[in-house]
């Protein structure tokens, strides 16, 4: 039973943060508790050719993790609501990705559908419930770019999840890497490199 309980603890802990090997520049490990994206991995795709190529006892994703304001306009454009996010931007796009295999996102979603565009999210229920948001509706980023610009983005909100995992989860929304590399001037860079063992079992 413990046994159970602690592989489930390690899972989730490599899911949501860790991974089982984590690759990020110098400079962003020293200030990660910041989420500091000015110090975020570049040329990513170079890297992880030679990741892949290299290290095949792993499987290798890249990963955005950031945080904002989110406002939610009314029929005139003015702020009907607003509430504080973390984003998690993950590769749900490309062929061979398994980010919603170990996110368990297919089990997990309670209503609508996983993104399918670059500018659709889904949201814990909590946090889009206090938003007073529908599925479908426009929800605005507003937070600051990969060189410290001030930047807003539009995005579509088209699922609620819940991941069980208590309060963890509770101001998450999750979306393709693609759409936070487009809010947040990061084209071909991310936070971080995840590495998981292909069994997703951590020893």
């Amino acid at each position: 039973f413990l046994t159970g309980i602690m592989d489930g603890v390690f899972k989730n802990t490599a899911v949501i943060s860790s991974g089982h090997i984590k690759i990020t520049t110098h400079g962003y490990n020293v200030d990660r508790q910041l989420l500091p994206n000015d110090m975020a991995m570049i040329d990513i795709d170079e890297h992880l050719d030679e990741l892949h190529s290299q290290f095949k006892d792993y499987f290798w994703t890249p990963r955005i993790t950031f945080t904002g304001l989110l406002d939610v306009p009314d029929d005139f454009g003015e702020t009907k609501e607003q509430g504080f996010a973390i984003g998690y931007a993950i590769d749900l796009f490309s062929e061979n990705s398994r980010q919603i295999e170990i996110w368990e996102l297919d089990r997990k979603l309670l209503s609508g559908h996983l993104p399918e565009k670059y500018n659709e999210v889904i949201m814990n229920e909590n946090l889009a419930r206090s938003l007073h948001l529908s599925l479908g509706e426009i929800v605005t980023f507003i937070g600051s770019t990969m060189d410290g610009a001030f930047t807003t983005f539009n995005y579509t909100l088209v699922g609620t999840f819940s991941l069980n995992i208590g309060g963890t989860d509770k101001n998450m929304m999750i979306l393709d890497i693609s759409g936070a590399q487009a809010a947040l001037d990061m084209n071909n860079a991310c936070s971080e490199i995840l590495g998981f063992t292909h069994s997703l079992y951590y020893d």
